[in-house]
């Protein structure tokens, strides 16, 4: 079973917005790390605007929510995508200021990516997309 609206039909702004800052937040930072520069303002930068982006997202599903509407997926599902990819973002901060070295910084390259994945894939829980 798909979405009404077809297999892009989860892609409304608030998933768009999600899935494109952190491809962008993940490509600064291989860059970065390519050049074999350890974190620095540049993708810690990165880092912190996906998590203000992250956490309009979630808001955004969370105000959702509050209105009455449900997910097509299970909430459950929905949930623990949208707390983990907030947790991601933090965690990979923090790994990069323990280490400060040219590979933490592709740790939040990864971090950014699986955020991407993670904010599109909670979307199509939420439009119901690829559901079975």
């Amino acid at each position: 079973m798909t979405g009404a609206a077809g297999s892009s039909g989860y892609l409304d702004v608030w998933t768009t917005t999600g899935l494109t800052v952190g491809l962008v937040a993940a490509a600064v930072c291989v860059v970065a790390g390519l050049r074999g520069r350890s974190p620095d303002r540049w993708s810690l930068g990165a880092a912190a605007v996906l998590e203000a982006v992250l956490l309009l997202v979630v808001g955004s599903f969370l105000v959702r929510s509050l209105r009455g509407e449900s997910p097509v997926g299970p909430a459950w599902e929905l949930w623990a995508y949208l707390v983990t990819v907030l947790l991601l973002p933090v965690l990979a901060v923090v790994w990069a200021r323990e280490e400060p070295s040219r590979w933490s910084t592709f740790v939040l390259a990864l971090a950014g990516f699986v955020a991407a994945v993670m904010t599109a894939r909670a979307g199509q829980v939420w439009y119901g997309v690829g559901l079975s």
